[in-house]
């Protein structure tokens, strides 16, 4: 086994502190004869991996516009929390933060702080959900919180401060991912295509993608509406897919590439939007490649079937995740069906 594997698995072993509380078998196992082997065998135990996952996830519901512009959503904060259960519970990202109905102040913070927190081989996402507003004059888009007040965009995040943020962590980070999943998230990207590499799935394409920088973004849609609640399942349709394509991923390398193309594909054969993805511009990208890394826990037991072995297993991070209190809705908030206000007047 090599020093840099070994290192490797020595800093997985440090980012997740497992505990195995319970294992049933169907027959008696005996102590003298039967050994139980508990071991965790995952993607990260490679040369080529290393550095913190980091996470800022953003979920916002609980609009409370006093001009009652925004309406209430259904999922966003869903969505926020079952994505952030999957990427600390499967993908072992140890610093994993998430607001719930964040105020303008409290997304500015987070994005401040996750750029003081960054370190030079990290690989950092970030994921917003709520509502999404895009300006046909200027054609500024923006994130709203959850305090906005109508179409005043000084109560908004400017796509032009995210660009400026995503593009501090990118310059510090070895990978950045940024997932906007609301309407007109589009207006963030520059769309580049990468080709097809005919290394693509091989040992020999992720060494050579995880070495370079790279600074990527998916979106819900282009310029466009997106809806929020898909067959009610609680999930936008968008972020649906995704967590599906999380879910089921068998493979021990994800790629950025590899997930996007999936999750366009079934959103747009099953909803009328087509998510994008592409680079944020003018951030160092190098045409490098966000892996999202599977963790596979095993334990085996001789002499005992491996569809007979039975573990409970506690997955937990180094670094508790930060949860925003979700803030109580006004009185006036109803739901609605998309991501971006009721029709707003042109100016």
């Amino acid at each position: 086994m090599s020093n840099a594997f070994c290192s490797s698995a020595r800093r997985l072993n440090t980012a997740l502190a497992l505990c195995v509380v319970a294992i049933f078998f169907t027959t008696t196992a005996d102590a003298d004869t039967r050994g139980i082997d508990a071991r965790v065998a995952t993607a990260a135990n490679t040369p080529f991996v290393s550095g913190t996952y980091r996470a800022l996830i953003i979920g916002n519901d609980a609009y409370r516009d006093p001009q009652n512009r925004w309406l209430a959503l259904k999922t966003a904060v869903s969505d926020a929390r079952t994505l952030a259960g999957q990427l600390r519970d499967n993908y072992g990202f140890s610093d994993v933060t998430v607001l719930e109905n964040a105020s303008l102040r409290d997304m500015l913070r987070a994005l401040e702080t996750l750029v003081q927190r960054v370190m030079p081989n990290d690989s950092v996402l970030v994921y917003y959900a709520g509502h999404g507003y895009l300006d046909t004059q200027t054609e500024r888009g923006y994130w709203v919180p959850v305090d906005a007040v109508g179409t005043d965009s000084t109560t908004f995040l400017r796509n032009s401060t995210i660009r400026d943020e995503l593009s501090t962590i990118g310059l510090r980070a070895k990978h950045t991912l940024l997932i906007s999943d609301s309407c007109f998230a589009g207006s963030l990207l520059r769309t580049a295509s990468r080709g097809v590499d005919p290394d693509m799935g091989s040992e020999r394409y992720y060494q050579k993608v995880s070495n370079k920088k790279s600074v990527q973004i998916i979106t819900a849609g282009g310029v466009e509406y997106v809806d929020d609640n898909f067959r009610n399942s609680g999930h936008s349709p968008f972020t649906y897919f995704l967590l599906n394509e999380l879910q089921h991923n068998n493979s021990p390398y994800l790629t950025v590439r590899e997930l996007s193309q999936n999750v366009e594909k079934a959103v747009a054969n099953n909803v009328a939007q087509v998510p994008e993805s592409g680079v944020l511009h003018d951030a160092g990208d190098e045409l490098g490649e966000f892996i999202f890394l599977k963790i596979d826990i095993r334990v085996q037991v001789d002499g005992v079937p491996q569809d007979k072995v039975k573990v409970q297993v506690h997955v937990e991070p180094t670094t508790a995740p930060a949860v925003q209190p979700a803030a109580e809705p006004a009185p006036h908030d109803t739901p609605t069906n998309n991501r971006a206000a009721l029709p707003l007047p042109m100016f």
